[in-house]
């Protein structure tokens, strides 16, 4: 059986190149990102309708709106797979896997700046600008999370690269050089 990630990955690798062959990869993304918006404002919505105990009538019953609303044909096939699989509960993680592949083809970071104190709108400004720069991509999505513990500078994490220009990380190396 495959793990949860390993199953995501293939189903969105293959839903991403299915829109992408009938160059509709903007249209299913924004529809992905909608029905998703509604399974993480049903929290229990992919576990139920993966639990076997759970009449399929019943089942088809709740996501019939959701199903008449999907537009592209790719996006309801894999739906009814999802369903017929008893696989509901990876949904929202296939969206989260092809919308990786989304932003890679777009060239477009995430990226989180922990601060000690908020940045202002032209901090983050400045601070996507470099990040754009650095990381060769058109847009740079940032949020900026408060932790004062990190007293000031700034950490930015963006997928597994990790810029530490914090003052908690720059006195914790003098300290390490005072004593050794």
């Amino acid at each position: 059986m495959l793990d949860k990630i390993t199953f995501a990955k293939r189903y969105s690798k293959v839903l991403f190149e299915l829109l992408e062959s009938n160059n509709q990869v903007e249209d299913g993304y924004n529809e992905l990102l909608q029905i998703k918006q509604v399974f993480v404002n049903n929290s229990d919505l992919g576990n139920s309708l993966t639990d076997v105990s759970f009449p399929e009538e019943y089942k088809l019953k709740l996501v019939k709106p959701l199903i008449d609303g999907i537009n592209t044909e790719a996006i309801k096939n894999l739906f009814n797979v999802l369903l017929q699989s008893n696989n509901m509960d990876e949904f929202v993680l296939i969206v989260d896997e092809f919308e990786q592949l989304y932003n890679e083809k777009n060239k477009i970071v995430n990226a989180v700046a922990i601060t000690a104190v908020p940045l202002s709108d032209d901090q983050k400004e400045n601070l996507s600008n470099v990040l754009k720069t650095r990381m060769d991509a058109r847009k740079v999505i940032l949020n900026n999370k408060i932790d004062q513990s990190i007293v000031g500078g700034v950490i930015i994490k963006s997928s597994n690269v990790v810029f530490d220009g914090s003052l908690r990380t720059k006195i914790n190396n003098i300290k390490k050089l005072l004593l050794n």
